[in-house]
């Protein structure tokens, strides 16, 4: 019988991380299919409140970007996507986001508004959508997201700015001029 080797990731145990794994394929029946994969990746859009981010987010990799502020743009959304990561920490309408999602589709938020955020049920029961939420990881999970995005030279935008700036950049914050995160430049303090 004629073997085909494959690459692919498993995890070897139930505690285990994916590795790379080779698998030892035989050749096809006359009962199987077969299909060859030429291209793989995730079609993903971003959704801001200001049009200001749809030249950023185009930039980072976004297919499409959605203002939700853009009343037109959300209803010709709504149902179409499978997981949301919502990373707002402000108020803000969950449910407009929720109605995003498909049938069985996920939000999971990971920002932490002040107040709660009321969920119409309805918007979870009959499309049967998920709500889910996630704090951050412990030191260990957060090294190994660091060294992950080390090793792929994965990158944030940032804007640094040196400690006696720190003022400006709070008022900044309150206008909602910020583009990127902030980053406090330590040496600054030296100054």
């Amino acid at each position: 019988m004629n073997t085909t080797k494959a690459k692919a990731y498993a995890a070897q145990d139930a505690t285990s991380a994916l590795t790379p794994f080779d698998i030892t394929r035989r050749e096809p029946g006359p009962l199987d299919v077969e299909i060859e994969i030429l291209y793989c990746g995730v079609c993903h859009s971003d959704v801001h409140t200001s049009p200001n981010k749809i030249a950023d987010g185009l930039r980072l990799g976004a297919h499409e970007v959605v203002v939700s502020k853009d009343a037109d743009a959300m209803k010709k959304h709504q149902g179409s996507f499978n997981f949301i990561l919502d990373a707002v920490s402000a108020q803000h309408d969950i449910n407009a986001y929720l109605s995003l999602l498909k049938l069985d589709g996920t939000l999971t938020l990971v920002g932490a508004p002040e107040q709660p955020l009321p969920v119409t049920a309805f918007n979870l029961l009959l499309p049967r959508r998920n709500f889910a939420g996630s704090a951050i990881g412990g030191i260990a999970e957060t090294q190994e997201m660091l060294d992950f995005c080390a090793a792929h030279r994965i990158v944030s935008d940032i804007e640094l700015i040196p400690m006696q700036k720190i003022n400006g950049a709070w008022d900044r914050l309150l206008k909602q001029d910020v583009r990127y995160r902030f980053v406090i430049d330590m040496a600054s303090l030296k100054s």
